[in-house]
């Protein structure tokens, strides 16, 4: 089915697209938001990659990596505009802010943990934990959407989740989680 969509978008297909598009959106704005820490930057990158995903459609030669190629225009566009800030802003990325744009009528209590867990790291760490663990990418592939060494990945892994499980035994000693 997706592989028709996509191939329907690439001869023009402006419904296909758009179905497409509602597939992925969601998994989009997560990133996005991961990325940018900030809601009106993520929502222009998303609005950004969607303009120039439907312009190169007709350039994906293989339909299997559609959200791969879709992810790696929206993260070039991220590194755009986290490049042109001349004041990087540490916004905080809580569960509040996550919610309005993942368009689910709930959030669970789990999520509300993962993401109050990854407040603590900083953008790029967020990110490949977020790929890593909800979007399940492998490291292989992270390193290939980012444009990173695959060995920096697995450290930035690393490294998160070691400041995870640090801040998570220093909350339990302070009665938090």
């Amino acid at each position: 089915m997706l592989g028709e969509l996509i191939k329907k978008a690439q001869k023009g297909d402006n419904d296909s697209f758009t179905e497409l598009i509602k597939l992925f959106q969601q998994d989009l704005y997560k990133i996005a938001i991961a990325k940018l820490s900030n809601d009106s930057d993520a929502a222009d990158v998303v609005q950004e990659t969607i303009i120039s995903a439907y312009k190169s459609i007709h350039k994906l030669r293989n339909c299997s990596y559609f959200k791969t190629w879709l992810l790696k225009i929206l993260i070039n566009k991220c590194n755009t505009i986290y490049k042109k800030r001349s004041k990087i802003q540490n916004i905080s990325f809580d569960a509040d802010e996550y919610d309005k744009y993942t368009y689910t009528e709930d959030i669970s209590e789990s999520n509300i943990e993962f993401y109050s867990m990854i407040n603590i790291l900083n953008n790029e760490e967020r990110l490949i934990v977020i790929l890593y663990y909800l979007e399940k990418y492998s490291t292989k592939e992270i390193s290939k959407i980012l444009k990173i060494n695959h060995s920096t990945v697995r450290s930035k892994l690393l490294r998160a989740k070691q400041k995870i499980s640090k801040n998570i035994k220093e909350e339990n000693k302070n009665g938090g989680y």
